[in-house]
């Protein structure tokens, strides 16, 4: 019975808005950074904790989001990118489980960011002008409602709004750095406020929430990424925009706090935005209350046309049908108009809780709801990019070299310790929602049995997991190969297992097969099988090559092709089945007609095909040799370089390039250049690219450019049985004396773009 499949996901039909890096990722992501931390708490924190404390909450913070933002360039550039940010990647990385529970926690805490902003704002209106605090709740509900009109217009008028912020917002940060500069920074001021209030202890509960007070202002770096589905070149743009995003919004914060706490008095600090407008340079008080105002309001913004487009992605995946409606957007763009009206009334009704409160506790408050529901989704995140990494998919190949799966890692961990450590009762609450949302969308249970010793536990787990793998429908992102070698005992048969074995590269499961006719006695072809395994064992143990011993007993009524034929047919464990059958070539005339019928069996099963040509050609150690790829098409040509990629992964390959060399015509020359370009970079592998001239025949080009390389690759389809020999004299004498080479024939289950 096959697998059943999963329906398609609905993909928005639209294209997006196709933002640059600067417009669709960096300016959300730093008007979402620079946002009302840094104009209403920046100073607070700092005249509580002390300077010192204060950066040790910077640090921290900004380990958190370096180390999230190169876990998301990791997976951004690893795969696709369509719309849903976040939560799009996470699924596509960790499967719907996870993406169901963290798009989900991510939408809410994205929601409340909204009211959180506009409290902010809200909160310096009324200190400017008193006279507006009974009516506290319309000075936050008109500006909600105006910021909705322009996200509900387009996200290109946003756009456009957020440039007339940020050249607002600039000038503003420039008036208060200038004013504090012209106050005289002293190094008296600086060591007095170096330490908390009372000297150096800090009480745990106090830096607490000062650490979930401020650590907002480091999340913003995510608003661009919310943009995923609306960037002219995601791969790019995420990993570009986000990373000086987070070290610009650092260097700021950074000189703020040195600069502050070396200027004004303990108290000034703790009553930072009077302090900001007093001290304002040519009494330019106004600007800084116009920076408040950009500041929260481009991030209310950003965050207002970034959650919708979360939730429209998840709808648009068809988990939970009761959200069905949220996929729908309007227009050329697909504007998620429904997602829009939901974050709304969510934002309402925050505001309506808000008004009620007073003292900046409605501010604090959504604050740490925030801080909590961020910080889940930035552990997951990163455990996402760190599971990519031991997942060990040939396609994991992220064009971001700089991540390493340590910095995915930490990131996970440093986020569920500041968790624990700011609110452990709302961090098993969010354990609880994500954990119950994660069950919901797999609809399966865990089973509980276990064998009592070491051999029961991992037969019970293998036997979980091939049950559950099998019901998984395949795709080509989770390739891998399971190479099937058909060995005999000469020394020609070795460098079959040595080169499958650097080809497998630790990330499927090889097996070798030798086939044995050892008479009618059944005792006696029962030792023979186990000497034969016990053989392979050893030569296993001694190339240090890891692979699964397959000997096969025939009977004397049995003739060996009939016996392969069978053997190719029901060698498998479930989803375990060979993908890769390797094999030599023919030497001798009387069998080039059973091995081209096999290859049609091979062919007929769906499996890719291999033939190692010139094995005693084949280098010990290729050095700074070449892996050349005669490209004919992307069928053959995507699995020739996937092996080719998987083979410079060992060490002693590491050194070796791969050249990608086709023929063209004069004519056709530039459009081969450029397909042969655009599929380096869309395969994410590296590789030279050399196009010849066609004028020369093939077998000239071939023998002038690949005569000295230490391995080639050339794509074949197996021919007829009444063709066969004429095809193998031509091949034959075609790599008479060139390096080792290997035929290779796909079935069309490898995909360069995954």
């Amino acid at each position: 019975m096959k697998p059943e499949q999963n329906s398609p996901a609905a993909e928005p039909a639209a294209k997006g808005y196709r933002f640059n890096t600067f417009s669709g990722v960096f300016l959300p992501s730093i008007l979402t950074i620079l946002g009302v931390v840094m104009f209403m708490r920046l100073g607070t924190v700092t005249g509580e904790l002390g300077i010192l404390w204060a950066l040790g909450i910077l640090l921290v913070a900004e380990s958190i989001a370096v180390a999230t933002g190169l876990s998301i360039s990791a997976i951004s550039t690893n795969t696709p990118v369509k719309s849903g940010g976040p939560y799009f990647l996470i699924s596509r990385s960790l499967g719907p489980g996870f993406g169901t529970s963290i798009g989900l926690t991510y939408y809410v805490s994205q929601s409340l960011s909204v009211p959180f902003y506009v409290i902010g704002f809200t909160e310096a209106f009324v200190k400017v002008f008193p006279s507006f605090a009974a009516n506290q709740l319309w000075v936050g509900m008109i500006p909600l409602l105006v910021l909705f009109a322009i996200a509900i217009v387009g996200a290109n008028w946003a756009i456009r709004t957020q440039y007339v912020i940020m050249a607002i917002l600039a000038v503003s940060i420039v008036v208060i750095l200038a004013s504090a500069a012209v106050c005289g920074p002293t190094a008296g001021q600086f060591q007095a406020n170096l330490h908390a209030k009372g000297g150096m202890k800090v009480n745990v509960l106090v830096f607490a929430a000062q650490f979930a007070i401020f650590f907002p202002a480091v999340t913003g770096f995510l608003a661009g990424v919310n943009m995923s589905g609306d960037l002219e070149d995601p791969r790019k743009s995420i990993p570009r925009g986000t990373m000086i995003a987070i070290a610009v919004g650092f260097v700021i914060y950074l000189t703020e706090i040195l600069l502050f706490g070396a200027t004004w008095p303990r108290e000034k600090l703790l009553d930072y935005y009077a302090t900001l407008k007093q001290t304002a340079i040519f009494h330019t008080g106004f600007l800084v209350f116009a920076g408040v105002a950009a500041a929260t309001l481009s991030s209310a913004l950003g965050t207002l046309i970034g959650a919708p487009r979360i939730l429209q992605a998840f709808a648009a995946d068809r988990i939970f049908r009761s959200l069905n409606l949220f996929a729908w957007g309007r227009g050329k763009n697909n504007d998620p108009i429904p997602a829009m009206c939901l974050t709304l009334l969510i934002s309402v009704g925050i505001l309506l809780w808000g008004s009620r409160q007073s003292g900046g506790t409605a501010l604090n408050a959504v604050a740490e709801l925030v801080t909590m529901f961020t910080l889940f989704t930035y552990a997951i995140i990163n455990i996402a990019a760190a599971m990519e990494h031991f997942a060990a998919n040939p396609s994991f190949r992220p064009k971001f070299r700089l991540f390493h799966w340590a910095v995915g890692c930490y990131g996970a961990v440093a986020c569920f310790a500041v968790a624990l450590f700011i609110n452990h009762e709302l961090l098993l609450v969010a354990f609880f929602i994500v954990g119950v949302l994660f069950l919901i969308a797999r609809r399966k249970s865990l089973a509980s049995t276990f064998g009592d010793a070491r051999r029961g536990y991992y037969f019970e787990r293998i036997r979980r997991d091939l049950i559950r793998l099998a019901s998984m429908p395949s795709d080509a992102k989770n390739w891998r190969p399971q190479i099937l070698i058909l060995a005999g005992p000469n020394k020609k048969h070795l460098a079959l297992i040595r080169y499958g074995s650097l080809l497998n590269n630790e990330r499927g499961i090889m097996s070798v097969a030798r086939f044995l006719n050892p008479g009618p006695d059944p005792a006696a072809a029962e030792k023979q099988r186990r000497q034969e395994e016990a053989k392979l064992w050893e030569i296993a143990q001694e190339s240090g090559t890891i692979f699964l011993p397959v000997a096969v007993t025939t009977s004397e009524e049995t003739d060996f092709d009939e016996a392969l034929n069978v053997f190719l047919q029901s060698h498998s464990l479930g989803p375990l089945a060979p993908n890769i059958v390797l094999s030599g070539w023919p030497v001798n005339d009387d069998r080039v007609e059973a091995f081209f019928r096999h290859l049609q069996t091979i062919r007929l099963l769906r499996m890719n095909t291999l033939v190692l040509i010139n094995p005693e050609r084949a280098p010990e150690e290729p050095g700074d040799g070449t892996i050349d790829i005669w490209w004919r098409g992307r069928r053959n040509g995507s699995l020739m370089l996937i092996l080719a990629h998987l083979l410079t992964s060992n060490r002693e390959w590491r050194k070796t390039k791969i050249r990608l060399l086709r023929l063209a015509d004069p004519e056709h020359r530039p459009e081969a250049e450029k397909e042969l370009a655009q599929l380096a970079y869309d395969s994410r592998i590296e590789a030279e690219h050399l196009v010849l001239s066609q004028e020369a025949n093939f077998e000239t080009a071939f023998r002038a450019y690949s005569s000295h390389a230490s391995l080639i690759f050339l794509g074949f389809i197996p021919p007829q049985v009444e063709d066969c020999r004429s095809f193998h004299e031509r091949i034959s004498a075609q790599l008479e004396g060139m390096p080792a080479t290997f035929l290779a024939a796909s079935a069309g289950d490898t995909d360069l773009d995954s």
